[in-house]
């Protein structure tokens, strides 16, 4: 049995008159427990006290605490939301200081008896000093050979960048991935509402969330008649609820857009962070942020109209971060909060539990477990049929079950795995798959356990009925891609335990073919073939259209012009309500009246097929209908007065 560590206590005694105030106790590893102190000025300490000699195991602990330390935030300690108040108390501070302003410096101390083994006077990568009892010894060799090359050349290059720039390692890393995050975030922000603003966007699915969204903001039953179903009918994104509020101070499907970007783009500094913590190195996390951001799938589901998922991708980056740092209460709401953007993301939050099983935590990942497991179930088979006062079959008939019903389901999941297996071995599968893991250097893999809240998605995908699921081209790897870039960060430090020296060309390797892999199949405004629509012939005539519409009349207009008009509430998508097309569930008709109500037709004859143009034709031939507008192909049908 090793001999007990003897951690400082993290409270100090009544009328403690020391020049450093603990915070907390940090584990080290499963043995060694240091505790975290900070003086007046906000400098950070870290104290390992032991009861006998230092051995080497001791100061490689430190060493890595030392890597680490510099990116240490206060917040990353537990039970520490009073200490800028105790602090300033004892330190007879005006004013708390901002959290920000704690681990400005840092030090290392080591109380452990004389003995042969002695500390450097620094540890770790950013010479960080260390004090104590101990004679003087020279210090540390700034990268010992057994690093390797390539990583003695990045910590050369990254001291002369520290040197040439007077910024310390961590700033610098930070401010590298600011500068990306916002390129990232106003580069497809930029492509996403010029897409829209060409006419781009469609009513499925851009128009159902805008006009499910502006109908909750105002507040009003949220059918949507784009769809024929209530916004909760067809998939239980009550997330939109809240989402709504915002509808009141920006009532626009660029908001939908924008936040799409922002979720999908917070995963970034998630990543970042645990890279930081577990790769010893916030430059390694940085490489992994950047990889993160050029994953194709996230991308194409940033630019594939709006999906709810994409809120949820953000908030279980940010459930894997609280998860790391052990907060289980943020990391609960978290899951929730997600959980409300759709049934199957509580099938993701199932896995995440299981993750939290494999790791150790069995009592609070196998409720989480339950819970997700509990929602997938009660949204799919009672809250989205209650809604629609009726058995749905939407889960069901997307992945060729028989029947309705969580019996159904089960009876049905051999069928699935079947087809997820055909599918996964046939080429495309295949493709797919390589597409998924590839951009990450199949890191994820060498960590099997975090392909478990990353399996629902995969394994749905690939059981669909639907070719489109398995195609990175859609949003189905919203909820994938966070968890994947974090279990590359697992993979990662799984390395660095076995093969240290592979970790620094590993992290090279992995932002030069995230890259390549970014440029050859993303939507990116860089990628080779980006997302990117031309001014068309027909845009002047179709923003005339638009402006001739009223802007409370019911309407009937071409898929791509729904999003432009879906604040009111009735907006069909042509030929709807004139003859049903993608309405409702199967068998739906349409209710009585809703074609003599609509005032507006708005359409582009070049877009419809024969049969919709034969209907526009009779439409623009009733004398009941004037033809507001007739060019470029763009036809605007106004009946003056719309039979109530």
């Amino acid at each position: 049995m090793p001999p007990p560590v003897v951690p400082a206590s993290p409270t100090p005694p009544a009328g403690w008159p020391g020049e450093w105030l603990p915070a907390a106790d940090l584990r080290l590893d499963g043995e060694r427990a240091a505790t975290v102190s900070f003086d007046r000025h906000g400098r950070c300490r870290l104290t390992l006290a032991l009861d006998r000699p230092a051995r080497d195991d001791d100061l490689a602990a430190l060493e890595e605490a030392a890597d680490a330390l510099p990116q240490l935030q206060l917040l990353d300690l537990d039970g520490v939301d009073d200490y800028p108040q105790r602090h300033a108390g004892v330190f007879g501070l005006p004013v708390p200081l901002a959290v920000d302003a704690f681990n400005r410096a840092a030090e290392v101390e080591l109380l452990a008896p004389p003995g042969d083994r002695r500390p450097p006077a620094r540890l770790g990568r950013y010479g960080v000093p260390v004090r104590g009892d101990q004679p003087p010894a020279v210090p540390a060799t700034p990268a010992a050979p057994d690093d390797g090359a390539v990583e003695r050349a990045l910590v050369g290059l990254g001291r002369r960048l520290v040197a040439a720039t007077r910024v310390p390692g961590p700033t610098l890393c930070a401010a590298v991935l600011g500068v990306t995050l916002a390129v990232f975030v106003v580069a497809f922000t930029r492509a996403t509402w010029t897409v829209h603003d060409r006419f781009g966007t469609y009513g499925f699915d851009l128009g159902i969330y805008d006009q499910g969204t502006w109908l909750l903001s105002r507040p009003r039953a949220p059918f949507v008649t784009v769809r024929g179903l209530d916004l909760l009918g067809q998939h239980a994104s009550y997330i939109l609820a809240l989402v709504a509020p915002l509808y009141r101070l920006w009532a626009d499907p660029r908001l939908l857009l924008l936040l799409q970007v922002l979720f999908l783009a917070v995963p970034a500094v998630v990543v970042y962070r645990l890279g930081a913590r577990h790769l010893g190195h916030p430059a390694a996390g940085l490489a992994v942020a950047v990889a993160y951001l050029a994953y194709p799938g996230m991308q194409w589901a940033i630019t594939w109209q709006f999906h709810p998922e994409a809120i949820a991708a953000g908030l279980l980056a940010l459930a894997v971060l609280a998860a790391d740092r052990r907060d289980h209460g943020a990391m609960a709401v978290l899951l929730a909060l997600a959980a409300l953007c759709g049934e199957e993301v509580g099938l993701v939050v199932a896995g995440f539990g299981g993750l939290l099983v494999v790791g150790g935590r069995r009592a609070v990942g196998w409720r989480t477990v339950g819970a997700g497991l509990g929602w997938f179930l009660v949204a799919t088979f009672v809250l989205v049929p209650a809604v629609n006062g009726r058995e749905t079959r939407l889960f069901e008939t997307g992945y060729g079950i028989m029947g309705g019903g969580p019996r159904a389901l089960l009876a049905g999941l051999p069928t699935m795995a079947g087809h997820a297996l055909q599918t996964g071995l046939a080429n495309d599968g295949l493709a797919y798959l390589l597409l998924v893991f590839v951009p990450l250097l199949g890191l994820p893999l060498l960590r099997p356990m975090w392909l478990l809240p990353v399996a629902p998605p995969l394994l749905l995908n690939l059981a669909a009925v639907q070719p489109e699921h398995h195609q990175i081209r859609f949003h189905y790897l919203a909820t994938a891609a966070p968890l994947l870039a974090a279990g590359a960060v697992a993979g990662l430090a799984a390395v660095r335990q076995r093969r240290r020296r592979l970790l620094a060309p590993l992290l090279v390797l992995l932002v030069l073919v995230a890259g390549f892999m970014d440029w050859r199949f993303g939507p990116a405004p860089w990628s080779r073939d980006p997302v990117a629509i031309p001014v068309g012939r027909a845009d002047r005539a179709q923003r005339e259209a638009l402006a001739l519409v009223d802007p409370d009349a019911a309407v009937s207009a071409q898929y791509n012009l729904v999003p432009h008009l879906a604040h009111r509430p009735r907006i069909y998508e042509f030929p709807n309500p004139f003859r049903a097309e993608n309405w409702g569930l199967p068998g739906d008709t349409l209710p009585a009246g809703a074609a003599e109500a609509v005032r507006f037709v708005v359409v582009q004859r070049d877009l419809l097929g024969k049969e919709d143009r034969e209907l526009l034709d009779r439409l623009q031939a009733d004398p009941a209908w004037r033809t507001r507008l007739d060019r470029d192909d763009v036809v605007v049908l106004e009946r003056p007065e719309p039979i109530p």
